[in-house]
């Protein structure tokens, strides 16, 4: 089990090839976490939580019960972390497409706004939307990746 804390979110990394084992691993820390949420005065929003089954695209994915007192968490086969947005078989295709989105309304706003502003005023624009992205999104996976070798 890796926790790993970002800003308020939390993410806890299970990994067991063994799903009988995983079950048990789960409920036992899920029993420490419920009486740690309990002391400082914190609750585990169910309805917020999910869990990513991760998987070769080979493998099947089996649909696990995963949950503590009579409450379930859903299993999703997406998830964003640290900013990255994953699959169940870490495909980069849902990161890919919200990053097309995104620029390609960056692009419409620059070239509408080429118009009306200064160059330095478009530049300005283009740093905010791809520059600073870009760098923010490298140091994001320079930490996952980190993160993920601990692991």
């Amino acid at each position: 089990m890796t926790p790993i804390i970002f800003a308020d979110d939390t993410s806890i990394l299970f990994t067991h090839s063994n799903l009988t084992d995983f079950n048990k691993n789960f409920s036992r820390v899920f029993t420490t976490l419920s009486k740690w949420l309990g002391t400082h005065q914190l609750s585990l929003h169910f309805n917020k939580t999910n869990y990513v089954h991760f998987t070769t695209k080979k493998t099947m994915s089996v649909n696990l019960q995963i949950g503590f007192n009579n409450n379930f968490i859903t299993n999703s086969f997406n998830t964003k972390f640290l900013g990255v947005t994953m699959n169940n078989t870490l495909s980069w295709n849902n990161h890919i497409d919200l990053l097309v989105k995104k620029l390609s309304k960056a692009c419409y706003i620059i070239r509408n706004a080429k118009t009306h502003l200064s160059a330095p005023s478009l530049k300005l624009i283009y740093y905010a939307f791809f520059s600073l992205g870009y760098e923010l999104w490298n140091y994001i996976l320079g930490k996952l990746v980190a993160q993920l070798h601990n692991f």
